[in-house]
Formats: C-alpha cells, structure tokens, sequence
C-alpha cells in the first residue's frame, strides 16, 4: 500500500513540475512578446516624432513669401534717432 502511494505521489509530484515548468515558459513567452511589443512601439513614435521634427524643420527653413517688406532689426540705434530728431523738429 505505501508502495502504491509512493508510487502515486511521485508521479503527481511530476505531473506537478511538468506543469510548473509549462506555466515558467508560456510566462516567458508573454513576457516577450510584451517586451517585443513595448520596443516596437518606441521605435515607431522615435520614427514617427523624427519624421514630424524633420517636416517642421523644412517648413521653417522655406522663405515667405506672404510678408510684403522686409523688416530689419535697428541694431545700431540708428532708425531711433531718426525718429526722435523728426519729432522735435515738428
């Protein structure tokens, strides 16, 4: 009788690390998909804000053709001065 429960006992006691074993890989299989997934996804929105950033960039580089004068900063002071001896004179 103890023969046969020994027996019993080592076999569910195998039956039991098949399963384990079984879960440890179907564990591993969805953690790499999961990491595959999540390392796909980074590489498409890295892609993906490249692709924006570059067509801004090129936008920004193009000129405009829509301003109707060409407006350049007063950097001497010159433009101010100007304007200030015109208004006394008035």
């Amino acid at each position: 009788m103890s023969e046969e429960k020994n027996n019993s006992n080592r076999k569910y006691d195998r039956r039991m690390e098949k399963e384990r074993e079984r879960q440890k890989e179907k564990r591993e299989l969805f953690l790499w998909k999961v990491g595959g997934g999540v390392f796909a996804l980074a590489v498409i929105i890295a892609l993906g804000v490249t692709v924006v950033n570059q067509y801004r960039a090129y936008q920004a580089s193009r000129p405009d053709y829509s301003r109707t004068q060409m407006v350049v900063g007063d950097m001497a002071g010159v433009l101010e001065e100007e304007e200030s001896s015109e208004s006394a004179a008035e």
